[in-house]
């Protein structure tokens, strides 16, 4: 029988996440523009950050309910119309209140969309969904290296949300122009079968009260690594190596260009090397690069640093793990990934709405978020290493 080709629905989830991830750096990249239009200052710009990540919180674990039950295509609309509601509510809004429930529509965007594009694409991909996975951080990396070109030459915020809400819309149309692969898991596994051989479905299975709860913490623990040094690094720089701001931000750039090459080349690598074993190795390098930063701080290690968590913490590795996640349990993936995905909405709405008050201008400060941070992706280690112990029991890959 002749498979279907499914690359108009990956088409439609990369766009997608492309157009997300310019619209995740949105306010942050207009913060000027947007602390004079909705008259307020940085802590404000913080607030309203706070409210994408409470609207993911309340909706994420509803939205992978209805992405098993509904459907992935009309989840998957949802979470567009919601990132549409998002983009001209933030652009249009005339004060910090509108903006933050504007920004809540972010938050269901970011729900709907992982519980309904990531098993869209394990759906359609069942023998390839790490890789699949993985390259949506490719196109969100890549969208988000571009974007800040765009806004340097675009300086009115209203002209850019009306433009990606335009690409948004005409990504909804065309996503409905093509056919989704059915959500039924006997053909899925049928194929991984046919492809991979038997697993040995009566031999030990991995448990979902063990396993599949030190994969959502692993989701945690990676998520809040790559998000906090982010957002942090600038800090980082200013405070601890006491360089320019102009300086400080080139960390940044380090950060975001390994990143990007990382995806690449992790979307290669988990069809080469056991993914459990991949996180291991990843989040090793991560930790250690933390910790070089903080006991030896000068600008090159700083930079070293930077690159060596935007490739081994920021690559795509986050999207291998919710791969594992699905490939152990095979049914109900909108609700798997609603599990993983929470972990990433406590870290986004924990991060900015303690901006304001965690960090101060000393080098203290700064160093004990690091020094969290550090433990945090060591943490990452041991479940890593705990999983990949407990998976020789288990014939998977």
């Amino acid at each position: 029988m002749k498979k279907t080709n499914y690359a108009g629905v990956a088409t439609s989830v990369y766009i997608n996440f492309a157009i997300v991830g310019m619209a995740t750096i949105f306010i942050s990249q207009y913060s000027t523009y947007f602390q004079e239009a909705w008259h307020t200052d940085v802590k404000g710009i913080s607030l309203v950050l706070a409210a994408v990540g409470l609207g993911r919180v309340f909706t994420i674990f509803p939205a992978g309910t209805i992405s098993d039950k509904l459907g992935r295509k009309k989840t998957m609309t949802i979470a567009m119309v919601s990132d549409i509601i998002f983009l001209l509510g933030a652009a249009f809004a005339h004060n910090v209140y509108m903006a933050a429930i504007a920004a809540l529509f972010f938050g269901f965007t970011n729900s709907f969309g992982d519980t309904s594009c990531y098993p869209a694409l394990t759906d359609a991909f069942p023998t390839r969904a790490a890789s699949m996975n993985s390259l949506v951080k490719a196109f969100m990396s890549l969208a988000q290296f571009l974007f800040p070109f765009w806004v340097s030459t675009v300086t009115n915020a209203t002209v850019t949300a009306i433009c990606l809400a335009i690409f948004l819309a005409l990504d909804m149309v065309f996503m409905w122009k093509v056919q989704f692969a059915s959500q039924d898991k006997t053909e899925q596994l049928a194929e991984i079968k046919e492809e991979e051989g038997q697993r040995g479905v009566d031999g030990p299975q991995p448990s979902m009260a063990l396993d599949g709860s030190l994969l959502i913490a692993m989701g945690f623990t990676i998520c809040f690594t790559f998000y906090v040094f982010s957002q942090y690094l600038p800090n980082f720089g200013i405070n601890v190596l006491k360089v320019s701001p102009e300086q400080a931000k080139t960390l940044v750039s380090f950060y975001a260009m390994a990143s990007m090459i990382s995806v690449f080349v992790t979307a290669i690598l988990v069809t080469k090397i056991k993914q459990l074993f991949l996180i291991l190795i990843y989040g090793t390098i991560a930790a250690c690069a933390l910790f070089m930063m903080i006991l030896a701080p000068s600008l090159t290690t700083a930079r070293i640093g930077s690159a060596l968590l935007g490739f081994f913490a920021a690559g795509g590795i986050w999207q291998v793990g919710l791969a594992i996640l699905t490939s152990y349990f095979p049914t109900g993936n909108g609700k798997l990934t609603s599990y993983y995905s929470f972990m990433a909405s406590v870290t986004y709405f924990v991060g900015p709405l303690v901006s304001s008050f965690v960090i101060s201008n000393t080098a203290e400060s700064v160093l004990a978020v690091f020094w969290i941070t550090a433990i945090i992706a060591a943490i990452t280690i041991v479940l890593a290493a705990i999983l990949l112990f407990r998976q020789n029991k288990y014939k998977f890959g």
